[in-house]
């Protein structure tokens, strides 16, 4: 026989893989094909076919979606996630006390701690995890006031120090942590009951945001903050240097005023990391020195305003921005 030499052209048979991106809202959204053993990555090479794409992030619902390829064919698909929500408190739900303090029933329920890893100004303290409240609880619906502070304790911690101006309705400032333990055992004495405390730092959280899965309790927008709170932008810079009047701003949806701005607000916690996982009713830290402050101030960028920020200082620390708010816990 005789050998015989076959060439085949395949310069015109064209690509015989198709390649996938994803755009996804959050951007850091974390993106798998469920139905390949292989990591996705942007631009993935694939053999034609259908494709199950999931798309997830914390605090948002999963999207799962099929997609068909084409041999030679580049294919972009979007896929926006919904924050998740968590139920509104029960409508109505305000007590008051004999000093007229208003508070406002918070319900139990579920919420993304913290904030996602893309969050504009976020600290490396904000873990994002889940938190699970399993009791209602009451919080204040504005920061303790000058007023309110000197008809329990008869005095003005605040009074010919600097940044003050002197109003029954300004929130009181120059307060430390062991200043607010004192002020509610008194209060506790006066109205015959043991049920006044500083919040958690997770009951605190859970009512700044609302239900809200964003940077403040009404969005993402620093432009919007001044209309919700008293911060850097209208108070410090405006030459307004001094805690302001409590409920003069826009309330959150579940009625809290001032929960961004105006004066960092006390918590029972000790400062320290969050955990790495899911927690219920957490208590924070079980070991150190500090104490958490929350909301940022009057002098404070919206950066230090956004719900998830957190800080920790001593317990003994007075200061002109320093202020606090109660809470009870519900049956109480």
């Amino acid at each position: 026989g005789r050998a015989v030499s076959l060439y085949v052209d395949l310069s015109e048979a064209g690509p015989v893989t198709a390649r996938l991106y994803v755009e996804t809202m959050p951007e850091d959204a974390r993106v798998r094909i469920l139905n390949i053993g292989p990591a996705f990555y942007p631009g993935m090479e694939l053999d034609p076919g259908r494709y199950h794409v999931e798309v997830s992030s914390d605090g948002y619902e999963t999207q799962k979606r099929w997609v068909s390829l084409s041999a030679g064919e580049d294919e972009t698909i979007s896929m926006r996630l919904t924050a998740v929500r968590v139920a509104q408190p029960a409508v109505g739900g305000k007590k008051r006390n004999s000093l007229g303090m208003e508070f406002v029933y918070i319900s139990p329920g579920s919420f993304m701690m913290g904030s996602p890893p893309g969050e504009s100004g976020r600290d490396s303290d904000e873990k994002q995890h889940r938190v699970t409240l399993t009791r209602g609880y009451y919080m204040q619906t504005t920061e303790v006031t000058q007023g309110q502070w000197e008809r329990v304790m008869g005095s003005r911690p605040w009074s010919g120090e600097r940044y003050v101006q002197e109003s029954a309705n300004n929130a009181a400032a120059y307060i430390s942590w062991n200043d607010c333990r004192a002020f509610i055992r008194k209060l506790n004495q006066m109205e015959g009951t043991n049920k006044y405390r500083l919040p958690t730092e997770a009951e605190w959280e859970y009512a700044a945001r609302a239900g809200s899965s964003t940077r403040f309790c009404f969005g993402d927008s620093d432009s919007q903050l001044g209309n919700y709170a008293w911060y850097r932008g209208n108070a410090w810079d405006v030459g307004n240097k001094y805690a302001h009047g409590v409920g003069t701003k826009r309330p959150n949806a579940w009625g809290l005023h001032d929960m961004h701005g105006n004066v960092w607000e006390w918590c029972q916690d000790r400062y320290g990391n969050y955990p790495s996982g899911s927690v219920t009713d957490p208590m924070g830290a079980s070991t150190g020195s500090l104490r958490v402050i929350r909301g940022g101030s009057w002098n404070n960028s919206a950066r230090s305003c956004r719900s998830a920020n957190r800080n920790g200082i001593g317990p003994g620390n007075r200061n002109y921005n320093l202020g606090f708010r109660l809470a009870f816990s519900q049956g109480q």
